[in-house]
Formats: C-alpha cells, structure tokens, sequence
C-alpha cells in the first residue's frame, strides 16, 4: 500500500491554490498578484506546519528572489537585520539564566510571596511568567513555569487535569507568557519585527522607548486575565494548605546565590543599563543605532573569556537560529507587500472607513483587525509582517503618527490568546493536556477584548499625550 504523506499533499495543494491568485479577475498588476500568492502560501504553511515555519520564511524570501519581487541580495538582507542582535542577545541571557538555575529560581521567589489562596498562587505563576517573558524568549519562560504551576495544581486535586484549576493555570501561563513578551524588544518577534519595519522608515524606538509604552500595557493586562481566568474556570479549591511550602523549601535547598549566579546578575544588570542608555545619546557619545551595537556588546560580554559565563558551545545550543530566519522572512514579506503596492492597496481601503474620522476610532480599528487576525493568519510573524506595515502606511496617509499606530499593531500581534497553534507558548500549553482547543478559544476572545481595549486606553491617556 502506498503511504501518502499528509505534508506533501498541503505543500501540493497550497501552491495549485496559491496560483489560483496570479489568475483573480481584479484590478491587480502581475507583481501584486504574485506576492498576495507568495503571502497566501507563508500563511497557510506557517499555519499547517507542513513545512518547519523557519523554511517557511525562507520559501518567502526565495520566491520573491524567483520572480523578482526583489533583488534576492536585498530580501537575504533582512536576517541579517539588526534587530535580529535583540533576540541574539536574549537567548544568550537566556542561557546564562538556565546554565545556573537562576530562571527557576525567579520564577520559584515570585511565587514564594502568596500564601494559601489559590487565587494568589495562580497570579504569582502568572507575574512570574510574564516577567521572565519580557528578558528571555516566552516560550522559554512558559517551558519554565509549566511544571511549576502544574506542580501546585497536583498538590491540590487529585486528577488535575479535568480541574477548572488546571485550565487556569495552564492557560492563564501561555496567556501571560504572550503578554510579558511585547514587554521588551527581546522577548517575541512581533516586536523586533515592529522595530524593523520602522527603521526602514528611518524612525527609531529605543529599548527604554519601547519599554515605556508597553508596561503600561502588561500592568494592565495581566491582572486582567488572571482574574477572567480564575471567573471563567473557577478552581475547585479555595485554599492550597501548605500551598508554598514545596516552594519555600525548594528555594532553601537551592541556598544563597553562589559566586557564578551573582556574576550572572552583574552581567544581567549590566546589559540592562546598557540597552537603557539609547536615550542618552544627546549627553552621552554613543553611535548611531546604539541598540543594536549594545546587544552585539552584551552578547559578546556572556561569552568573552575571563568576562563571561558561558563557553561559545553552551550559549550556541541555546540559540533559537530559526527565530533570525523567520524574522527576517516576515520583514521580506512586508518589504514585498509594499514594494509592490499591495500594502498601499490595503490602506487605500481603510481609509474609506477611518478618513475623517478620530484618532479613538483609528487606534481600535488597527487594535481588534491585528488582535483578530491572527485566527486567519495563525502566526505572530505573518500578521505583524502585514498589519505593522499596514499601520505605518495608514499613519502617513492619515497624518497621524507612525509612532503611536505601529507599536500599536506590534503589540495587538503579540495578544494572540485564541488558537494552541498561535504561539510557541500556546502549544506547549495544549500539549501538557490540560484543557480542549475550544475551551482557549473560550477565554481567549474574552482576553483578546479586555487586552486590546486595555491597550486602547493606554494609547489614548498615555501615549498620545506623551508623543
């Protein structure tokens, strides 16, 4: 019997509907209609997982060299684009942190502090997460915390994994773990991808710039799903008797921080002060893009012989390569939408709607479109490579400013609370077992409303007023 592979038919079948697009009866020149097709194909493949969504991004950048989109020099170009240093230099803190137990030992601390009330405990696995989130990848962070929040939950029930309790927490971890990725550059691509995208508009954000619009954000957002969580699946038990003891006596047998785990902290304090000087610049000498060369420093500082923690080998294996690859596809994927007009195409049909209209009116428009989208695009990188370039193009149409509407479409990406296949934490949530894809979906449009409408309300009293 012949054996059908299930991939080679999706790969089959999305590329036959993928050339349907070149032939559309629509008012489209032949480079629009062949980028929509190479962005239908990246979306359904980033979707299926049919191919891995590191070649994926690849396929983008190699069709559009194909057909000459663009040059294949330039559309190569973008995985080496500097924003890519912020995610290198996360995952190298990222392996420091591991490397000496310093991850879990954040994580266990946070959760030290709450009590007995299950409530508690469930919102100090949820600080803990999103926290890590904004320093190291999310999906490390949310690897991290997993067998720390299931932990407590089976100290509680008996068979957790049918439990309101283990929904909530479960969840709640790949929620916040979304949530406290957008809190800096380094912590999910949607925001290196921002950062991209802006900078081919020679528009800078700083490290500190970003931090300053999106914790606001986080602070809001957080307590927020915790507490739909803990309203929606409500845990079975009150009280966890005991609940931090296991904790508290992990942390004892952790004892103090060794001589390696305080040179980790310097190291961490250090590559934090450095990427907060960027706006210094007026007082202090430092070169252009100084973000960048900062996270090149920091990366070659945990390394360095007689400086650093770690030996090329450890941080090497630790590094997530796929991630500069897939950033670099979802900039090219943009770059080609826009090179080509499709981008400009989108933005002429938004503003039928939003011309003559207020700013409240604009940000909610780009806030729910992005946050939504993501069921249709399934990937953080495909709906930020779109509605980023999309908001920044609407922002010079409308004279508003690209500054205030593209962290706005960045960080709606990066709310992706609806499907296990949206995000990296998501899935390893699913697949720990503990709740069905409907019953995400069901908390999930709730968190999508109550943080983009959060994310509405800091745009509007915070940023506007600031910028």
């Amino acid at each position: 019997m012949i054996k059908i592979d299930r991939k080679l038919i999706i790969i089959t079948l999305t590329f036959l509907a993928a050339s349907f697009f070149t032939q559309l009866p629509l008012p489209l020149t032949m480079d629009q209609r062949i980028m929509i097709a190479i962005a239908f194909t990246a979306a359904v493949l980033w979707i299926t997982e049919a191919l891995p969504i590191s070649v994926t991004a690849l396929l983008v950048i190699l069709l559009q060299g194909i057909f000459k989109i663009q040059p294949l020099d330039k559309a190569l170009a973008y995985i080496a684009t500097p924003v890519n240093t912020l995610l290198l230099a996360g995952f190298i803190i990222a392996a420091a942190l591991k490397k000496y137990d310093l991850d879990r030992r954040i994580g266990l601390r946070f959760i030290s502090f709450m009590g007995e009330k299950t409530d508690n405990l469930i919102l100090g696995v949820l600080l803990a997460t999103a926290f890590l989130s904004m320093w190291i990848s999310n999906t490390a962070s949310t690897a991290i915390m997993l067998p720390i929040g299931i932990g407590i939950i089976k100290k509680a029930i008996d068979d957790p994994k049918g439990s309101n309790m283990g929904k909530a927490m479960v969840i709640g971890i790949a929620f916040t773990a979304n949530i406290g990725g957008m809190g800096t550059p380094v912590g999910t691509p949607p925001v290196p991808i921002t950062l991209g995208f802006l900078r081919e508009e020679g528009i800078h954000i700083s490290f500190g710039g970003w931090m300053i619009r999106a914790i606001p954000v986080i602070l809001i957002a957080i307590p927020l799903v915790w507490k739909l969580m803990v309203t929606v699946y409500k845990p079975e038990v009150k009280r966890i008797p005991g609940g931090t003891e296991d904790i508290k006596k992990e942390l004892s047998e952790m004892g103090k921080l060794s001589r390696d785990q305080i040179h980790v902290i310097i190291l961490f304090v250090i590559a934090v002060i450095m990427w907060l000087l960027d706006p210094l610049d007026a007082f202090l000498p430092l070169p252009e893009e100084w973000i960048y060369i900062a996270s090149l420093l920091i990366s070659m500082m945990f390394i360095f012989p007689g400086i650093g923690v770690l030996d090329w080998k450890e941080a090497s294996e630790e590094i997530g390569w796929g991630v500069f690859v897939l950033v670099g596809g979802g900039l090219a994927l943009g770059s080609g939408l826009k090179k080509t007009g499709v981008i400009e195409m989108i933005t002429s049909h938004m503003e039928i709607f939003l011309a003559d209209t207020n700013l409240l009116l604009i940000v909610t428009s780009i806030a729910f479109i992005t946050a939504f989208s993501i069921t249709l695009f399934s990937s953080l990188t495909a709906t930020s490579s779109t509605f980023v370039p999309v908001s920044i193009s609407l922002a010079f149409t409308l004279n508003e400013n690209p500054l205030l509407l593209a962290p706005v479409a960045g960080m709606a990406a990066c709310l992706a609370f609806l499907l296990p296949a949206n995000t990296p934490p998501n899935a390893l949530a699913y697949k720990t077992g503990y709740f069905k894809t409907y019953e995400m979906t069901k908390a999930g449009v709730l968190a999508t409303i109550l943080c983009v409408s959060g994310l509405i309300i800091v745009v509007m009293l915070y940023w506007n007023p600031l910028l």
